[in-house]
């Protein structure tokens, strides 16, 4: 620990003596320089830079007074505790007034020891209390600044939504300034918020989610996403809200919806549509059919009139679908299949439909040719296999299976193939079709003789952009 420096001004070399004799009996780490004269009194306070100063209050040349003044002026913290013979205590009085630390008679000099001390105490305390007030003013200055120049809204309100402070950016949003502002409330500015009435409670102040508030400024609207982040000093809670202005975003999001529903009515008056003029077709094949004497041309509409149908029903069940993309495979086959048996007037007592679909929607891309791979295939049992047996099963099943696959299998117990039909090379319309359909859905077929059971193994097609 370096030695305190010491500057005594002082004629007497006695006196001077005495002074510090008394400073060594405390115990003091010290090291002293003694003047007589103003002049090298102000060259020591800069050269020797002292610590404290003991001075007399008269000397031939200078005195106490105008030692005081100088220290003042130079050094004006520098702790200055006058030692004299003589000092009255008016005179003591004004030189405390003047910056004086304190005072001491010659005659107690005891007394120097703890006054030069205490003094040195308060200086070390004033200098960490300087530091202090210095580095929360920087502080304050830096924390101030980044307030000031955030780029974001920040408000500052106590628990009742009183406006306390708020940065440039946030009177420039609000399109005022602060002396207006710090005269509302929160619920004086905001027009709509969920949150808004429930302000200063529990409820308020336990919310993690952000605070979206509308504001009417100057006939327009504005909308703030508010991060709120509650801060309790002792009995008082202020609550600092950093916003982000998401008006523009607000906006473009309502254009997008609004656009979206636009081609959602688009979509769905598409597929009525579409539904609308195959119905069309469907009727018109069922009146040119109905001028026909030949049961071989009659199969032959009824047949284009289920396809037609077939793929009516996907539009069908978009049309009325909340997903415009997508079907419920299980309600659109089940439908198709029924309307299959109406048209060929099959008994459902008899001849019995079992279904065993798992809850699967699926894309128009891959519902059409699935759904008229069925047509065609429910169609041929309906047609073929119960054209003479009055009783059995046709069985139509789809399952998700590994890979992402699906296995459509669909079966009947009517009578059998005849032997002579090869499923390969048979130039059939509706076999035909079915091979098309199967390459379509890039799928492989397997057939089983025997069980009267096809297999389909295909995945779902990816939509492909058209050009």
């Amino acid at each position: 620990m370096e030695p305190i420096r010491i500057l005594l001004v002082e004629d007497v070399e006695l006196d001077a003596e005495l002074t510090e004799r008394e400073l060594k009996r405390t115990n003091l780490n010290y090291v002293s320089k003694r003047v007589e004269e103003e002049s090298d009194f102000i060259d020591l306070l800069k050269s020797f830079k002292p610590d404290i100063i003991l001075a007399d209050h008269s000397l031939p040349n200078f005195d106490g007074v105008t030692a005081l003044k100088i220290t003042k002026e130079k050094c004006p913290e520098t702790p200055f505790i006058f030692v004299s013979g003589k000092i009255g205590e008016d005179f003591a009085v004004e030189m405390l007034k003047e910056g004086a630390t304190d005072y001491v008679l010659k005659s107690n000099l005891p007394k120097l020891g703890h006054a030069v001390q205490r003094a040195l105490k308060e200086f070390n305390e004033q200098v960490e209390l300087k530091f202090a007030q210095e580095a929360l003013l920087e502080s304050e200055n830096k924390y101030r600044t980044l307030f000031e120049k955030n780029k974001h809204p920040i408000i500052v309100f106590d628990d009742k939504g009183n406006f306390t402070d708020s940065n440039e950016a946030a009177l420039m949003f609000m399109e005022t300034n602060k002396e207006h502002l710090l005269t509302k409330n929160l619920s004086d500015v905001i027009l709509y918020s969920d949150d808004v009435e429930t302000i200063g409670s529990e409820e308020f102040w336990n919310k993690k989610d952000n605070l979206e508030v509308t504001f009417e400024i100057k006939g327009k609207l504005k909308i703030l996403e508010l991060t709120l982040t509650p801060v309790y000093l002792n009995t008082e809670t202020i609550v600092f809200g950093v916003g982000t202005d998401i008006t523009k975003r607000k906006i473009d999001e309502e254009k997008i919806l609004n656009s979206l529903k636009e081609k959602e009515l688009l979509l769905r008056e598409i597929h009525h549509r579409v539904k609308n003029n195959l119905q069309i077709i469907s009727t018109l094949l069922t009146l040119q059919s109905s001028q026909n004497n030949n049961v071989n041309v009659d199969d032959l509409y009824r047949e284009s009139q289920n396809r037609i149908q077939s793929i009516s029903l996907i539009h069908e069940n978009l049309y009325h679908s909340k997903d415009l993309a997508n079907i419920n495979f299980e309600i659109y086959a089940k439908g198709l299949i029924m309307d299959l048996f109406d048209s060929y007037g099959m008994d459902s007592q008899k001849v019995r439909l079992n279904l065993d679909i798992d809850n699967i929607t699926m894309g128009i891309e891959t519902a059409i040719p699935c759904g008229l791979i069925i047509n065609e295939l429910v169609s041929n049992s309906l047609k073929h296999g119960f054209s003479d047996f009055k009783t059995g099963e046709v069985n139509v099943k789809l399952h998700r299976i590994q890979d992402g696959k699906f296995s459509l299998v669909i079966s009947d117990t009517g009578r059998p193939f005849p032997e002579n039909i090869n499923l390969v090379n048979n130039e059939t319309l509706g076999l035909e079709l079915i091979k098309n359909l199967v390459n379509q859905l890039d799928a492989q077929l397997k057939f089983d003789r025997d069980k009267k059971e096809f297999n389909i193994i295909f995945k779902e097609l990816e939509y492909k952009e058209r050009i």
